[in-house]
C-alpha cells in the first residue's frame, strides 16, 4: 500500500507530499514468569488419623511468541511542515461502525467537525478529553455536546494522556500529536496509522477502560 497525502506549502513556496509504505513488524518472543502454589495431602494410617499438607512452590517460564506481521501503517504524519489533521479527518471520514477517540487536548474545529458528521451518518462516535484541558480557551468540548456527540472527561486523577483513535476495531491512529493548533502548527509532532485488529483490541480494551472511568 503507497499512500500520499499533500502537505500546506512550504516557506520555500514548494508543496510537500508525504508518502507512506506497508511496514510489517519482525515476530518477537515475550517471556513471562508464573509462579503457583501446588498443595498435596497425604493421610497416615496410625491410632489417630493425621493429616499432613505440604506446600510447593516453583516457577515455571512460558514462551510467547507475538507476530506482527498483520500490522500495516496506512499512514505516517510529521506536523508543521504536512497536514496531519487532514490525514486524521480523512481516517474518520471512511469510519462504518465507530470512532473512539482519547486525547489530552482537542482545539481544532476540522476535527470536531469530522466527529460530528460521522455521527450524524450513524457511527458510534465517544470521546474523552482531559479533564483540565476540557476548558482551555477554544476546546471543542462544548462544541461536540450542542453537536450529539458523546463526550466524557476523564476520571484520572492526575492525567490522561492518551492521543488515540479507534476506528471500525480495526484501525488504530496514535502518536504525540494533540488534536491543538500548538501541535498542528508550532510543535514537532507525530501521527501513525496502524491496520490490524489485534492491535486495535488492545486499544479498544484501554479505551473501554478510560471510558468507563470517565464521567
Amino acid at each position: 500500500i503507497l499512500i500520499g497525502f499533500h502537505s500546506r506549502p512550504a516557506p520555500g513556496g514548494e508543496a510537500i507530499t508525504l508518502t507512506t509504505t506497508v511496514t510489517e513488524l519482525a515476530p518477537q518472543t515475550i517471556r513471562e514468569t508464573i509462579s503457583y502454589t501446588v498443595t498435596r495431602t497425604s493421610t497416615v494410617a496410625a491410632a489417630t488419623t493425621l493429616t499432613v499438607t505440604r506446600t510447593a512452590t516453583e516457577s515455571i517460564t512460558e514462551v510467547v511468541t507475538v507476530s506482527g506481521g498483520g500490522v500495516r501503517v496506512l499512514g505516517l504524519c510529521f506536523s508543521r511542515t504536512a497536514d496531519c489533521s487532514s490525514m486524521i479527518r480523512y481516517w474518520i471520514s471512511r469510519a462504518n461502525e465507530s470512532v473512539h477517540v482519547m486525547v489530552f487536548g482537542f482545539t481544532l474545529d476540522d476535527l470536531s467537525e469530522a466527529l460530528i458528521e460521522a455521527g450524524e451518518r450513524g457511527v458510534e462516535v465517544r470521546v474523552v478529553i482531559e479533564r483540565e484541558s476540557a476548558y482551555w480557551s477554544g476546546s471543542e468540548y462544548e462544541r461536540l455536546l450542542r453537536g450529539g456527540v458523546e463526550v466524557r472527561l476523564d476520571g484520572n486523577p492526575h492525567t490522561m494522556h492518551h492521543k488515540v483513535v479507534v476506528i471500525d476495531g480495526k484501525i488504530v491512529i496514535t502518536g504525540s500529536y494533540n488534536w491543538t493548533w500548538s501541535a498542528e502548527n508550532k510543535n514537532d509532532e507525530n501521527v501513525v496509522v496502524l491496520m490490524d485488529e489485534g492491535l486495535a483490541e488492545s486499544y479498544e480494551k484501554e479505551f473501554q477502560r478510560v471510558w468507563l472511568e470517565a464521567s
